[in-house]
């Protein structure tokens, strides 16, 4: 089989999104997990409880330290997160910025165009076409923020580069994105805890509604194999590192969202007793592995900085051990391999 061009994957991420109209839309059972084990950390790293929050405190704690007012979002995508930004730091008073949102998709970036123009934002928002793996000099920014976009991108290593150049000496590098292992799929050992627990579910939440197929047993799906989706989730957090210091950093993640997420959420009923008890229970048992180092997060809410200002993170769960390294297994994972292999 021959590997798929550059060309070809942009086509494909381009097409995956064109018929979306709310890309940020999600299971119901999602939101109990998150208001349980995700808000939670939100507020001890950021005190704040929503991830837009996230992004205009960041904006509003450069401008503080003599930034500009100028922000970078990288992948944009139809703009809602930014239209979201915009309004609500016009909310708060602010009149002087402006974000600039870039994505390579048109077919998105015109609906970005349409919001600006219909919400009265075209003095504060602009739409810009923009091949993430090959950003251009785009001017100086106090805050970048990529929303759920890194992990569609496969020039990492050239994109952390022009955001160190793009980003003002005091300004914030601002994420929430996947940081698990590449095309999204588990590493061994959280696999090994998801093939355990298999059986306690009920045949229609064995069905990946997505993919449209039912997994009598859990399948480890690349999502790679279309368009960009997870190229390289799991050398986002390590290349970052490389380049910036963490300055507010919290982990999460690891297998449970795998079940409360679009494939396999939907199946899940937030009103059912049995289905919350499962979720919360494996939400805990999440978050103990998690602290016990047991397995790493798959997702990360975070600000990078260029010069060290210390860490604030939650728990135990420092940024540089939230690295999984690909080709170290943990000891009882190997063991566990030997015995049912």
């Amino acid at each position: 089989m021959h590997e798929k061009t550059y060309e070809r994957r942009v086509a494909e991420q381009i097409a995956q999104y064109a018929a979306t109209v709310n890309m940020h839309d999600l299971p119901e059972i999602f939101h109990l997990w998150s208001n349980s084990f995700i808000a939670p950390g939100i507020e001890q790293v950021f005190g704040v409880r929503s991830i837009n929050d996230i992004y205009v405190n960041a904006f509003i704690e450069a401008i503080a330290n003599g930034g500009g007012r100028r922000i970078l979002s990288i992948g944009c995508g139809d703009g809602s997160i930014e239209i979201c930004i915009a309004n609500a730091l016009l909310a708060r008073g602010f009149s002087d910025f402006q974000v600039v949102g870039s994505d390579l998709s048109p077919i998105l970036l015109a609906r970005f165009q349409e919001r600006i123009q219909s919400e009265n934002l075209t003095e504060y928002c602009i739409a810009k076409e923009v091949d993430l793996n090959s950003m251009s000099d785009l001017g100086r920014f106090s805050m970048i923020m990529a929303n759920h976009s890194l992990h569609h991108i496969e020039a990492l290593e050239q994109l952390f580069e022009n955001s160190w150049a793009l980003l003002e000496e005091r300004g914030i590098f601002a994420t929430c994105d996947m940081i698990g292992r590449n095309g999204h799929m588990r590493w061994m050992e959280s696999e090994i805890i998801i093939q355990s627990i298999w059986s306690l579910l009920e045949p229609k939440q064995r069905f990946h509604a997505q993919l449209k197929r039912y997994e009598e047993r859990y399948r480890n799906h690349d999502c790679s194999v279309e368009g960009f989706e997870g190229i390289r989730a799991q050398d986002i957090l390590p290349l970052m590192l490389e380049r910036f210091h963490p300055y507010r950093f919290f982990g999460a993640g690891g297998f449970v969202d795998l079940l409360v997420d679009r494939g396999y959420g939907h199946s899940f009923d937030p009103h059912s007793e049995r289905d919350r008890s499962m979720i919360l229970f494996l939400g805990q048992l999440n978050d103990m592995l998690l602290d016990a180092k047991v397995i790493t997060p798959t997702m990360m809410f975070a600000w990078f900085t260029k010069d060290d200002r210390g860490e604030v993170y939650y728990r135990n769960r420092r940024a540089v051990e939230s690295v999984r390294k690909p080709d170290v297994d943990p000891c009882w994972v190997r063991h566990y391999a030997d015995f049912v292999g």
